[in-house]
């Protein structure tokens, strides 16, 4: 009898350990299979925000483009004013285009993702903080800050643009365009305010683009900092 119940002792030890051994390969094989899944939506998460970013490059040069065609315009009737050169329908196309600028808004819907699956998914440290810090800190530099800065040089850029200059049809050749032209010429060439707010406007065309290229060069180095960390994945 002692020595059947020693046996039996045995096989129930080691049916428990039997057991035990099987729930730990079971956890490990479930934590092996969520780590899987989470890594992968964190490399499908890097991969949507990279794309966003490479737009939101296109988006900025896109901008930068036409506000360096605002400097142009507001160039060449600055000149016109203060050379008192003769008026040309060159010139009036752009007095037509004097305003406007290139506003810049960053598709953020990657960055709101991977906030929505918290941003700790991403293992990597400094990408982490990386992306971060452009989303919430340097890109609100390109958008609300340059928006609010640029606020006062707009309202009067406008309230001069629309109190000197109007508009004018021309119909040439079954042709009609839309132009403008200082209402009153003489007055507008002797309007030292009015040239003042013409220059405080290419001032910050060029404070815009210069925020754009800092952007620009930012968002870069964010989007190698995702592609190393791809490239490792792919290892």
């Amino acid at each position: 009898m002692e020595n059947k119940t020693g046996k039996y002792f045995k096989y129930a030890i080691g049916e428990v350990i039997l057991v035990v051994i099987g729930i730990l390969i079971a956890l490990q094989i479930n934590n092996w299979n969520n780590n899987r899944i989470e890594y992968k939506l964190e490399s499908n998460i890097l991969s949507e925000i990279l794309v966003n970013l490479e737009k939101d490059v296109v988006n900025l040069n896109s901008k930068i483009t036409f506000n360096k065609n605002q400097v142009k315009f507001n160039k060449e009737v600055l000149e016109h004013l203060e050379q008192k050169t003769p008026l040309t329908d060159s010139l009036r196309i752009a007095y037509f285009k004097l305003l406007g600028r290139g506003n810049f808004e960053p598709i953020t819907v990657a960055y709101e993702n991977l906030k929505s699956k918290g941003v700790d998914i991403i293992h990597n440290d400094s990408l982490r903080i990386a992306i971060s810090e452009l989303y919430d800190f340097k890109y609100y530099y390109l958008t609300e800050d340059l928006r609010s800065d640029y606020e006062q040089v707009k309202i009067l850029h406008e309230t001069e643009v629309f109190k000197n200059i109007k508009t004018i049809h021309i119909n040439t050749d079954d042709i009609s365009r839309t132009l403008a032209e200082p209402v009153n010429l003489l007055e507008a060439q002797n309007n030292a305010y009015f040239h003042e707010v013409l220059k405080q406007a290419l001032f910050f065309y060029y404070y815009m683009n210069d925020t754009y290229k800092r952007g620009i060069k930012e968002n870069e180095e964010v989007q190698k900092q995702i592609r190393n960390e791809l490239s490792l994945r792919e290892k």
